[in-house]
């Protein structure tokens, strides 16, 4: 529970947000009574400070947290995905998804399907995530720098060479572990790549005559 605690703390700190005990209890589910009692031992143990009925992490209190961050396309989503993000979310406390912008995408890959604001949308709104971000679009180490992160995760086919992303954070003076998974998850249609593909060879949209 101290972890949950910490974790939704951070995570109302992160986003801007008051952490009043009523929006703690939305982000982790739990009766007032307990909660009021567990924050207040957080506050005596120094991982939280309160002002007002608001509470923010002290710096000894993130040392409690690993944060976990991660980042694709994520353009339409498919169980290779969800897989990706859950292995990335069991590397942490906390996970943070960062979603590529339009113009990154076609910059780098292709003209995406879906657009950002959905993509992100949808990416927040899945198990694993606690948060999910647009990134940047000149410099991706900038929503680092906003994070700081402990984990860096990267998923089994994405290009990004750990050694190159390393070298850079440790350029920037920020210490965080980049880590591949490797597992992948098995399914009939396992990427994007795959799903359009299936569009393709259904011949959608459909031409069929609609009957009056």
């Amino acid at each position: 529970m101290k972890t949950k605690l910490l974790a939704a703390v951070w995570k109302l700190n992160f986003l801007g947000k008051k952490a009043t005990p009523e929006r703690i209890i939305r982000e982790i589910k739990c009766r007032e009574g307990d909660l009021r009692e567990r924050l207040g031992v957080l506050v005596e143990e120094g991982l939280l400070e309160k002002e007002g009925d608001a509470y923010t992490l002290t710096s000894q209190g993130r040392k409690k947290l690993r944060i976990v961050m991660a980042g694709g396309v994520f353009d339409i989503l498919h169980p290779g995905h969800v897989f990706f993000l859950e292995k990335a979310k069991e590397k942490g406390d906390v996970l943070v998804v960062i979603v590529a912008r339009d113009t990154t995408v076609t910059r780098r890959k292709r003209i995406p399907i879906v657009p950002e604001e959905q993509r992100v949308e949808m990416v927040a709104a899945l198990k694993p995530v606690d948060i999910a971000l647009l990134g940047e679009v000149d410099d991706i180490y900038t929503t680092v720098e906003k994070i700081k992160p402990d984990v860096i995760a990267l998923g089994p086919d994405q290009t990004h060479r750990e050694e190159e992303i390393k070298e850079e954070l440790k350029r920037r003076n920020l210490r965080c572990e980049v880590v591949r998974i490797r597992e992948y998850r098995e399914c009939k249609l396992p990427s994007t790549r795959s799903i359009l593909q299936r569009i393709i060879e259904l011949n959608f949209p459909d031409q069929r005559v609609v009957k009056k």
